[in-house]
Parts: C-alpha cells; sequence; structure tokens
C-alpha cells in the first residue's frame, strides 16, 4: 500500500523528467509566433473591378498582409477603396495619382499591387520597381511587347520580384496536372487546344463619371474610353490578349519550351458598328521539341451569348487525355472540370491490364479519383477476364485536388507573391518566364492583322 512519504518521493523523482510550466508555455508561444506569417504592408494601384477582386481575396483568405494605401484615379473608387477596407477594420490612405501616393508611402510599405488598364502597367511597375518596391501586376504585362520587356529588365536590375497574374500558375489543380500528369500519365504529348469565350457586354457608362480634365490628365478623351478602354485600339489589343496570353502560357509550361511558329485568322465581327479591337482569334501553334519531333496546339477567343466565363484546356497524350478548367460555365455538363480520360483500348482485357498494371499506381499516388468504371471492375481486375462488350460507364478521372470552394485562384496567386517576399517560396509566374507567353500572343496578333505564319527565333524570348 502506497503511504503519503512514497506518493511524495515518486511525485518528485517523476518530476525530473516532466517540462516546467515556463518551459511549455515557452515553447507554446515559440509555436505561435513560427505559425504567424511575417505582416507585409503593401498599396493597391487601380481599384476598379480587378482591384476589387484582390481586396476580396486579401481581406478573405490572404493571412500576414496590411494594406496601408489604395490610389485611383477616379475619386469615387478611391473613397469605395476606403469604404471596403474601413468594413474589414483597417484604415488605408487614399490618393488620386500613384506618383503621390509612392512619394507619402513608399517608405512604409514593401509591395505594390498594380491592377490598373494594361497600356499604364509599365510606367507604373517600373517606377515602384525603381523605388525599392515588390510588384504583382494583373494580367497581361502590358499593352506592347516592347513594354513587357522593359519590365523584365526593371525587374531584373532592381532585383525587386515582379509577379504576373497568371492565376492558373498557382492552382493546385494546374500544378498536379502540370507536375504530374503531364509528365507521367499522357505518356508522350501530340496535341493541345483551349478556348475563351467572353459574353457581348454592352459599352459601359455611368452617371457620374470623372471630370474631362482628369481624363484628359490621365490619357483618355472622354469617359466612353475610360470606361470601356478594353475596346479602344490605343490601349491595347484588348480582352483577346489577356485571354491568348494566359493560356498559350499554358501550353509553353506543358512541352517545356516557346513555340516555334503561329498562324491566326480573326475579326471584328459581332459587334455592329464593329468595335476598333478583334472580338475573335483562331491561331495554331507549332512547337519544336527537343527530340526532333513537333507538336501543335490551338486557341480559340470568341465573344459570345454566354452568361458567364467559360474557359478550358485539353491536353491529348498517347496513353490518356487531360482536361483542365477553372472558369468552367455551369451547369457541367460533362462531369468534373478537372479530369483524366484514358484512351480506349481495343477489348476489355487490354483495359482492365492497363488498369492494374499502371492505371492503379496513378490513384495510389493520389494523383486521380478512380472512374466509374474502374470502381465497377476493381474486383474484376486482381483475375484474368475474358472480353465482354462495352458498356456505358463514365471513364473520366477526376485529378485528386481538394481545397476550400471559398478560397479564389486569385487568393493562391498572391499568397504565393507574400511568400517569396518572405523569402518561403519561389514566384510561380516571374515576369521573366511569362514574356514567352506574351512573345506567342503579340506573334498571333500580328499573323492575324498580316494573313501569314510567324516563325519565333530563340532570341525573340529573351526580354
Amino acid at each position: 500500500m502506497q503511504n503519503r512519504r512514497s506518493f511524495l518521493k515518486a511525485g518528485i523523482a517523476g518530476s525530473v523528467f516532466l517540462p516546467t510550466f515556463a518551459d511549455l508555455s515557452s515553447k507554446a508561444e515559440e509555436k505561435s509566433v513560427a505559425a504567424k506569417p511575417r505582416e507585409i504592408n503593401i498599396g493597391i494601384v487601380g481599384f476598379g473591378g480587378r482591384g476589387h477582386v484582390m481586396a476580396n481575396a486579401i481581406t478573405r483568405s490572404c493571412k500576414g498582409v496590411r494594406v496601408r494605401c489604395v490610389c485611383d484615379i477616379w475619386k469615387y473608387q478611391m473613397q469605395r477603396a476606403r469604404s471596403f477596407f474601413k468594413s474589414w477594420n483597417q484604415e488605408v490612405n487614399g490618393y488620386l495619382d500613384f506618383r503621390e501616393m509612392l512619394d507619402a508611402e513608399a517608405k512604409n510599405i514593401e509591395a505594390v499591387i498594380v491592377t490598373t488598364p494594361d497600356w499604364v502597367h509599365c510606367e507604373q511597375v517600373c517606377e515602384c520597381l525603381r523605388r525599392g518596391l515588390h510588384v504583382y501586376c494583373a494580367s497581361p504585362m502590358a499593352d506592347t511587347l516592347e513594354k513587357s520587356a522593359e519590365m523584365c529588365r526593371a525587374a531584373r536590375t532592381t532585383g525587386k520580384l515582379l509577379q504576373i497574374g497568371h492565376l492558373r500558375r498557382s492552382s493546385p489543380a494546374y500544378k498536379l496536372a502540370f507536375e504530374h500528369v503531364v509528365p507521367e500519365m499522357l505518356d508522350r504529348l501530340l496535341f493541345a487546344q483551349a478556348e475563351s469565350r467572353i459574353m457581348m457586354w454592352p459599352m459601359f457608362s455611368v452617371k457620374r463619371p470623372p471630370r474631362l480634365e482628369v481624363l484628359g490628365k490621365y490619357g483618355y478623351d472622354n469617359a466612353e474610353q475610360f470606361m470601356n478602354w478594353r475596346w479602344f485600339r490605343k490601349y491595347g489589343p484588348g480582352e483577346v490578349l489577356r485571354r491568348l496570353a494566359s493560356q498559350a502560357d499554358l501550353f509553353c509550361w506543358a512541352w517545356g519550351v516557346p513555340p516555334h511558329s503561329v498562324t491566326a485568322v480573326g475579326g471584328r465581327d459581332i459587334f455592329r458598328p464593329p468595335r476598333e479591337n478583334l472580338d475573335n482569334l483562331s491561331s495554331v501553334f507549332e512547337f519544336k521539341l527537343p527530340d526532333g519531333s513537333a507538336a501543335h496546339a490551338t486557341h480559340h477567343f470568341a465573344t459570345a451569348y454566354k452568361r458567364c466565363r467559360f474557359e478550358f484546356e485539353e491536353f491529348n497524350g498517347v496513353r490518356a487525355i487531360l482536361h483542365l478548367s477553372e472558369f468552367y460555365g455551369e451547369p457541367k455538363a460533362d462531369g468534373p472540370a478537372n479530369y483524366v480520360r484514358r484512351t480506349w483500348n481495343s477489348s476489355h482485357v487490354e483495359y482492365h491490364v492497363e488498369y492494374k498494371e499502371k492505371w492503379r499506381a496513378f490513384v495510389d499516388k493520389g494523383w486521380i479519383l478512380p472512374s466509374d468504371m474502374d470502381r465497377k471492375w476493381k474486383e474484376i481486375c486482381e483475375i484474368d477476364c475474358g472480353a465482354s462488350e462495352p458498356e456505358d460507364i463514365s471513364s473520366l478521372c477526376p485529378l485528386n485536388v481538394k481545397w476550400d470552394k471559398e478560397k479564389s485562384l486569385q487568393a493562391f496567386h498572391l499568397e504565393n507573391f507574400l511568400a517569396a517576399i518572405r523569402g518561403e517560396e519561389k514566384l510561380n509566374a516571374p515576369a521573366e518566364k511569362v514574356y514567352a507567353s506574351m512573345v506567342a500572343a503579340f506573334g498571333a496578333l500580328r499573323s492575324a492583322a498580316r494573313r501569314e505564319t510567324v516563325y519565333f527565333k530563340p532570341t525573340d524570348f529573351t526580354p
């Protein structure tokens, strides 16, 4: 029987091996500090549609970031930005001119997010870089290839980070697809296709636009140009450049080389009277691979009667077809937006043998989920089976990607930018890497204008 004396002795002996309360509290504090990222102060230049999307992503999903200042040439938008952040208990300083903002805030912030019209990206991005600030720039880089190259050189000269808003490069689904599915599951990639459709929106107008003297100061002749700058040639190629550059970037990512040539046709056929920029464009890219073979990719951009954004990409390999889409209009008639479809073999025997010997390994690695057909034949494929009649069962294998659906692609891309500033990650879409897609996109526009094939030289892709 244990008496009081023996109980105390056992307690004292056991306390030698137990951490003190001070040790436990200090370790908990260290863990809490490690889990909390270093706070980064940023400014936002431009608070239109894309600026508001950025603000939502920052406040709802991104940790360790604080918006200190916002700039917009339209006083209404600047005040709207201040009201938005005030609703999140954040006081921000508002400015009407980005240089005025930098003069007052450059020492108080570490990075700037630029979400202004494409034609002023170069001026604003380069100025921010020269002032020692890291920059996140909405896509596309700029309205001309020369300005895009200048931005790359400015980032290289200053040593500051320049992330371009090609959101798919930070998507969990696309990272899984291009790190594992394309190189290991498709076998040899033969052909790719991409499509982007946008809604036919009218020319926008507002009751109280900025004053004419303000618009003239910043390069706009009138309020119509200010509200609808994407459709006026003086401000760049417009929406077609943004969509084409973003998806051509995926072609370069898939094959690991820039295109060798492009042939494109397009027109201003949808609107009456026609608008200044292209409203449709079809492009065929040719890729020369290191092994001497060739591959092709097609891209289609169209303005159509559709009430939601619709974009997808397909990569056709010898063994399977990869379908990707982060912007897929509802309803999804053909199943999940991101999936792999195996090419059909001549008999069920070959199908089951391939699943048993190869495809199940991909499921076991967690890259894909089994298809309905795989689930049905899970037991049968363990034994030899004879040929049978094909059944109408889905052979789509969804990519095994799970994340909070409330978290937007914009948030993933911004988080990568912030982590790169802290030195925790590398940029997913640095300007130097994205520049190849700008060369490809401007090559397609040049081909459509000249009605001839445009060939690229290796030096074209060096800014």
